[in-house]
């Protein structure tokens, strides 16, 4: 029986630190219940939140820690973590994006990788200041030169025909053709045919049953 002592002794070991660690998260469960009925009955206090008060902020706020501002490329966020009475950090939950602001985002992170590498080259010496800068146009992909680092297009017919675009994409819509039945994409209100050919095939077969009315009409008069 004695080679069976350590083995039971570790299991009673095991089963002490479980029983230990259950108490515990209990103990906190119970608490963490507590703390949020104390916060439910706090808000039920206040019908109006349209408007943050100095009221407000002292009786749901605990402690607000302002974190030392981080340099990322050209900006400087700086982290805020708001503790709330009986419930600890509050975590803002994640903006929800626009596709449209998502590409401007884009755009916005795209135009700073772009400066931050024409600054580099100024810095280490392989740009010298002064000097026009060789850019791509946004419109054509045709290079350029320009004398400032940030432009976009090689001259103004190609500025014009990229905002045209921008424009008419935006205005773009599905369409159902209305000779074949095929969709099709426009970007015109007055668009019925996705093609010439159905324009021309559907004016024939107007033409057609106009001209057999106009048949069957005479034949009834007669």
């Amino acid at each position: 029986m004695i080679p069976f002592l350590p083995v039971y002794a570790q299991e009673q070991t095991a089963l002490q630190q479980s029983i230990t660690e259950a108490e515990s998260a209990l103990t906190s469960f119970e608490q963490n219940t507590v703390n949020v009925e104390r916060f439910l009955a706090l808000a039920k206090e206040y019908t109006d939140f349209s408007e943050l008060t100095t009221p407000i902020i002292s009786e749901f706020v605990d402690k607000i820690i302002v974190h030392a501002p981080e340099k990322v490329d050209r900006d400087t966020p700086q982290k805020v973590d708001i503790y709330l009475k009986f419930i600890g950090r509050f975590d803002l939950p994640a903006l929800e994006l626009t596709p449209e602001e998502e590409k401007r985002q884009a755009s916005l992170h795209r135009h700073r990788l772009k400066s931050r590498e024409r600054y580099q080259k100024i810095k280490v010496g392989e740009h010298a200041a002064g000097q026009p800068f060789k850019l791509i146009c946004k419109c054509c992909g045709e290079e350029f030169e320009s004398k400032r680092s940030n432009t976009l297009f090689c001259g103004p017919n190609c500025r014009a025909k990229f905002y045209q675009q921008e424009a008419a994409a935006g205005r773009s819509r599905e369409c159902v053709c209305g000779n074949c039945g095929k969709e099709f994409t426009t970007t015109r209100s007055n668009v019925k045919y996705c093609c010439e050919a159905c324009q021309r095939e559907a004016h024939r077969k107007m033409r057609y049953h106009r001209q057999k009315r106009t048949e069957e009409q005479r034949s009834e008069i007669v």
